[in-house]
């Protein structure tokens, strides 16, 4: 009973510390809530940071990976051009030059390349005669080797319109000769690699 006294008496103060008590709840809780907004904008700010930090290093190592290939594609082309260069450094070059005997056509084969020709022999007609399986009746040339500033006679019989003079270098490689009847049509020359054919200007 005297709890009870003492409550109806003190009513309004403990109604005003009770509404105190809930200001202050309602205070610290608005400060826990910007506390916390601040963190996660914190964070988020955060994220957004390695987020760029990360499409940087992406865009980063992408640009070292072209550059990494582009070195590898220089290297290569690189490589190539220095064994192209050592290939032409040891290559014959049978060149055809005109020689008019016994009212035949007549050519005189000069090697002007720097390395020796071997092998030689020629055809009547293109060099695509010389596919596998065909029969292409050839004419050796005697001396069948040829050193560099070396020339032989090369006596073309009446009717051929294309003659293909073939030989090797000492890498091996199938070159060709084509010469025309036709003596204003220029000779063409040419190299074959594996199964690629190129032609010489």
């Amino acid at each position: 009973m005297r709890l009870w006294c003492w409550l109806l008496t003190n009513s309004a103060a403990i109604q005003g510390i009770a509404a105190l008590v809930s200001m202050a709840l309602t205070l610290i809780t608005i400060l826990v809530l910007v506390v916390t907004w601040k963190a996660i904008k914190r964070q988020a700010l955060a994220a957004e940071e390695q987020a760029a930090a990360a499409r940087a290093l992406t865009t980063v190592a992408e640009e070292q990976t072209k550059a990494a290939v582009d070195a590898a594609e220089s290297a290569r082309k690189q490589s190539e051009l220095l064994s192209s260069q050592l290939e032409q450094s040891t290559a014959p070059l049978l060149v055809a030059e005109p020689d008019d005997r016994n009212g035949m056509k007549n050519v005189r084969l000069v090697n002007r390349g720097p390395g020796v020709a071997f092998k030689i022999y020629y055809f009547n007609g293109p060099m695509e005669l010389l596919q596998p399986g065909a029969t292409v009746r050839v004419l050796n040339v005697q001396p069948s080797t040829l050193g560099p500033g070396n020339s032989v006679y090369l006596p073309i019989p009446p009717g051929w319109d294309v003659t293909t003079v073939v030989y090797k270098g000492t890498d091996r490689m199938e070159r060709f000769t084509i010469i025309y009847g036709d003596r204003n049509k220029p000779q063409e020359h040419v190299v074959t690699k594996g199964l690629q054919r190129i032609y010489l200007s």
